[in-house]
């Protein structure tokens, strides 16, 4: 998924809304597309890599990835950007509105 695709779903989300508060939300939605397309690409490294290193001789001997730290750092703003902007929209937020359904 591309920001531009994100971006005119979540927009798309808002039809109907005020044409002023839907301008003073714009770069909410344009910063929840790139937080998505973030998650994404974090959760291809996450598929490839793990989260983290296991030393082969020795699995006790654990590394953590940097992966590892990023992600729910970037969940967490995207999950705020997305409750804040479904607050305009006088919604409740579910699991599957988030768009993380394929994360858990």
């Amino acid at each position: 998924m591309e920001i531009g695709e994100e971006y005119e779903r979540i927009k798309k989300l808002f039809d109907g809304v005020d044409e002023n508060q839907l301008a003073l939300v714009d770069g909410a939605i344009a910063e929840a597309a790139r937080l998505r397309v973030e998650l994404d690409r974090l959760h291809e490294i996450v598929d490839k890599t793990g989260l983290v290193k296991i030393d082969p001789n020795n699995p006790l001997r654990q590394k953590e990835l940097p992966v590892s730290r990023m992600l729910p750092k970037v969940r967490a703003n995207y999950t705020n950007i997305i409750f804040k902007l479904a607050g305009i929209l006088g919604r409740s937020v579910e699991d599957e509105d988030l768009g993380l359904d394929e994360y858990e």
